[in-house]
């Protein structure tokens, strides 16, 4: 018997009300591994018997995406939300053609569906409406998809930028940062006072506005403080750094002592330790820039500082700790 006959013998063997004969049939359509057999499993979607379900949505994933998105008509189509959802998951293993199926999935009322069929239409070429339908969406996630889609433009984040949800400020906002855009004065003010994720923000400043990041510092918590320091110890390697200078001159010193950290040399010695002799700083602070000299405790600067600073600070738990690092040498030798 040829290998057609069999296809098709066996493919019969699908409507036998034998069990035996039907199962028989599904195993050996999977073993003959051919995707012009998926077809036959159409009816199977329906089985009353969830093993043949099963199997049926095995043939799907194995052998639709071997053909193309018309395919996967038999899911999108059907009632059951598991199928259309197993095509939505299946459409990132497509090429980006023949999408009329695929807005068919994008009008089923379910996000996964929606997100999943949205982002392949809008890999396809001639999406124009589609992408302008989306922006009008209500729903942020999709909102998403379209400004990340080849489709958006600079202008189209422009105005995003208004827009109530600020996961879409956020994104558009990145977007725009890393095109070099630069963003008018007063919308930079209006978008700060109307909240937008400083960690969102902040890259922005730093490469176009830092004295506008400056003017900030105070008002950070102590995650974004820790972001803006590994923004800082990426972009400015030295003192001389414009940024720096301007964080100096603001007296910015919970970041600028955090900066700070694991460097060397005679001006950046000098800098930290009046960083650690100034009692408007924070108290923590300062210990923590002491604390971080005990690797350098032989150092011979290190010590007679640290000595001069247990001395004449006026807070105690410098004093204690100054004094420590200026003998910890001395101990360790002895």
């Amino acid at each position: 018997m040829s290998n057609l006959s069999t296809r098709f013998s066996t493919s019969a063997n699908l409507n036998s009300k034998d069990d035996r004969k039907k199962r028989r049939a599904v195993r050996e359509l999977f073993e003959l591994d051919d995707e012009n057999n998926l077809s036959s499993f159409i009816p199977l979607l329906d089985d009353k018997d969830s093993w043949y379900r099963t199997k049926a949505l095995d043939a799907f994933r194995m052998w639709s995406i071997r053909l193309d998105t018309s395919h996967l008509a038999p899911l999108i189509n059907h009632k059951n939300l598991d199928y259309n959802r197993a095509a939505a998951n299946l459409l990132e293993r497509f090429e980006k053609n023949n999408i009329e199926t695929v807005k068919g999935l994008f009008e089923k009322n379910d996000l996964i569906c929606q997100i999943k069929s949205a982002e392949f239409i809008l890999q396809c070429d001639n999406q124009e409406d589609f992408f302008e339908d989306l922006l009008l969406n209500e729903n942020a996630k999709l909102k998403l998809i379209a400004l990340n889609s080849k489709y958006s433009t600079q202008e189209v984040l422009i105005k995003s930028l208004e827009d109530k949800s600020s996961s879409i400020v956020n994104f558009s906002l990145g977007k725009l940062t890393d095109s070099n855009f630069i963003i008018e004065e007063n919308k930079l003010s209006q978008l700060i006072s109307n909240g937008v994720d400083f960690t969102n923000f902040a890259p922005y400043l730093l490469k176009h506005n830092p004295k506008k990041l400056i003017e900030h510092i105070e008002n950070l918590n102590s995650t974004e403080i820790r972001m803006i320091v590994k923004m800082l110890r990426q972009e400015c390697k030295t003192l001389d750094n414009e940024i720096i200078k301007m964080i100096i001159q603001s007296k910015s010193y919970v970041v600028l002592g955090r900066w700070l950290q694991g460097k060397k040399g005679d001006a950046i010695d000098k800098l930290r330790w009046e960083i650690i002799a100034n009692e408007d700083v924070d108290e923590i602070e300062r210990c923590r820039l002491v604390e971080r000299l005990f690797s350098r405790c032989d150092e011979e600067n290190i010590i007679n500082m640290a000595k001069i600073i247990s001395e004449e600070s006026d807070s105690d738990l410098i004093k204690i700790t100054a004094h420590n690092l200026s003998t910890a040498n001395a101990e360790g030798s002895s």
